[in-house]
């Protein structure tokens, strides 16, 4: 009902100006741009202004349905409240929502409009196809450079989404800093710690509804040179479940009913009120709470349906597994940042891409599940080079569906990357890998930490101890050839 009414005003609008136009004989040329204008800020209202100065300013905005099929995202502001503020710019003569599809969704409005002047920055995307547009249509096209208003500071949509996030970020640091000042405890040597050791993202329906899998979790100790914040450790998580039981751990829970608090704690923002546009996987807060190592098994849906715990250091098979592995387990911090202020790890999803084939996302899922699967068996196993690899071979299988996981500095369209960043960060992690070392993988989406393993030393990397203490009520950990078992009691 929303969208009838914008569209009814796009035309009601369209009827009037024609009208007003033919009656009084106007001269003045029709100048048309387009955009999402989603986050309006002072480079929007620069832009109105310069086009304005060719003639009559007509903007046609992206709609919602557009803007999410072509970047996979919502905007912040929908269709309507986008529409009023555009509207409510001097500069703007008339504003409406596209009436097209795809990239060119301005081109429908292009036939109804007949503008003089096509105006656009010159670092709009797919500038060439609409350089082709405006000759085809005879629209004379003029390219801005994109310029601030006199004595104010460059902004733009992506900046102003990086500011927005580290904005956040400091009002969390500081909120932690006021609550440790105030007497909470110093949390970060009482509350879990996890790694993802493999299968990272089937934990995410989209991705286990395709193809079922694990996830390895290793819950560990504190270690001062690997527990830091943006890192891939699960601390958004953490922090939530700070704020969740004030600091404290929650030993009077069932593992399970922890993580599962803490679960639906961190994703209410996407169930509760619709602020967030996904849901977040559930391995974080389940790694966090199940001590030891654990497979957490996933099918179809966003909580493990069975999961196998190994956490009896009394049990000599788990006794050796847990040695061995902290034995070849390096985990080396990456010196530079390796993530950008405004990382997307799913800027690129070939999963949620509805241009890919279903066989094609099953393959692509398959080759994930299938290294975690690997991994868990050579864990059991403790044969290190089949370990390495499956890590290795996770990085690859990340990289194909999700590319942004691994280059978190790659260009594509509409963002332009960083190939400099790009490379450095790939040269750093490549002489950690085969033939290097046996194998490796990052801790996270777009880096953080690399895990390694090696039979040999690795210079100027940590080694890691398994946690065995449970931080909720104790139950007895599997066996090693123990099937998986329900989540719950």
């Amino acid at each position: 009902a929303g969208v009838d009414k914008v569209e009814a005003a796009r035309r009601a609008s369209l009827c009037f100006l024609t009208m007003a136009t033919e009656g009084s004989g106007s001269s003045r040329k029709k100048v048309l741009v387009s955009g999402c204008f989603d986050l309006l800020h002072s480079g929007h209202v620069e832009f109105f202004r310069q086009a304005a100065q060719h003639g009559d300013l007509y903007v046609r905005l992206g709609t919602d349905a557009n803007i999410k099929a072509l970047k996979n995202h919502d905007t912040m502001y929908k269709d309507g409240e986008r529409l009023y503020m555009v509207q409510s710019v001097r500069w703007v003569h008339d504003a409406a929502m596209s009436s097209g599809t795809g990239v060119y969704d301005f081109e429908a409005d292009m036939h109804e409009l007949r503008p003089d002047i096509y105006f656009v920055n010159d670092d709009a995307s797919k500038l060439e196809g609409r350089v082709e547009l405006c000759k085809k249509l005879n629209i004379k096209m003029i390219v801005a450079k994109r310029e601030p208003a006199q004595g104010l500071e460059v902004r733009s949509s992506t900046s102003m989404k990086a500011r927005l996030r580290e904005m956040i970020a400091a009002e969390e640091q500081e909120a932690e800093q006021a609550a440790k000042a105030s007497g909470m405890k110093a949390y970060d040597e009482v509350f879990p710690w996890r790694f993802c050791f493999a299968g990272g993202w089937m934990d995410l329906k989209w991705c286990n509804e395709l193809v079922p899998g694990c996830v390895v979790t290793l819950n560990i100790k504190f270690h001062p040179r690997v527990c830091k914040d943006y890192c891939g450790l699960a601390t958004s998580s953490r922090k939530h479940g700070v704020r969740v039981w004030n600091g404290k751990i929650p030993t009077h829970f069932e593992a399970h009913e922890a993580a599962s608090y803490l679960w639906g704690a961190e994703n209410f923002d996407h169930f509760g009120n619709d602020k967030k546009p996904y849901i977040g996987g559930s391995q974080d807060q389940c790694g966090l709470f199940y001590p030891g190592i654990n497979k957490l098994c996933y099918d179809a849906h966003h909580w493990p349906t069975h999961r196998i715990t190994l956490n009896d250091p009394t049990d000599p098979k788990q006794a050796a597994i847990f040695a061995w592995l902290e034995s070849v387990l390096y985990v080396i911090e990456i010196p530079f940042v390796s993530r950008p202020a405004d990382f997307n790890s799913q800027r690129i999803n070939l999963l949620k891409d509805p241009t890919v084939s279903i066989e094609e996302k099953k393959r692509m899922v398959r080759a994930i599940a299938d290294a975690s699967e690997r991994a868990w068996n050579a864990i059991l196993a403790m044969d290190s080079a089949a370990l390495g690899k499956a890590l290795s071979d996770t990085m690859t299988a990340w990289g194909e569906p999700l590319p942004y996981t691994v280059d978190p500095y790659r260009s594509s369209e509409g963002y332009p990357g960083d190939a400099e960043e790009s490379r450095r960060l790939r040269e750093f992690w490549t002489k950690y890998d085969c033939p290097h070392t046996h194998g490796c993988l990052f801790s996270g989406a777009g880096g953080g930490f690399l895990m390694i393993i090696s039979d040999k030393p690795v210079e100027g990397a940590a080694q890691i101890k398994l946690n065995h203490d449970h931080y909720c009520k104790p139950y007895p950990s599997d066996k090693v050839d123990s099937e998986p078992q329900p989540l719950g009691p």
